[in-house]
């Protein structure tokens, strides 16, 4: 147990002491190509974000919101398998009444789906018969009927 463990901590220091000596390489722009060594001439691209301080915390409130809609969303999933599992019938309905199931709502904007309209099925032609072009219809042939009998 001790030999694991001794182990474990080598790779852990060796890890770390690896990914410390790594460092983020420069990407240049040779021509069209995109490179990680300069060509002659090359300049490095400078990645920088370009939004605005308001709009990156529009942007990070929108993440935390949906991350907390996420996780009531996984909460509300787990409960509901766990009452599946125990048998429990499922509980009365809180939505609101004129809520139906193609619609819902998050962060006060409220989305309608509608549901496709089928198609009726085209009607299967009746058969085909190939004919050469310029050549006369064989005359149908009329069933003989037998007599009737009086």
């Amino acid at each position: 147990m001790m030999q694991k463990n001794g182990i474990r901590a080598f790779f852990m220091v060796a890890g770390v002491v690896f990914s410390a000596g790594l460092q983020a390489q420069g990407i240049y722009r040779c021509g069209n190509a995109y490179s990680q060594v300069p060509c002659p001439g090359a300049e490095p691209l400078q990645f920088k974000d370009a939004r605005q301080p308001e709009q990156k915390q529009q942007t990070d409130a929108a993440a935390v919101q949906a991350a907390r809609l996420a996780q009531g969303m996984e909460q509300t999933r787990i409960a509901e398998e766990k009452r599946l599992l125990a048998g429990q019938p499922s509980p009365p309905s809180t939505a609101p009444e004129k809520a139906t199931f193609n619609s819902f709502s998050s962060g006060g904007v409220t989305t309608t789906l509608t549901p496709k309209r089928v198609q009726a099925k085209p009607k299967k032609p009746d058969a085909f018969i190939a004919e050469v072009p310029g050549s006369e219809k064989p005359a149908a042939q009329k069933k003989k009927s037998k007599p009737q009998a009086r």
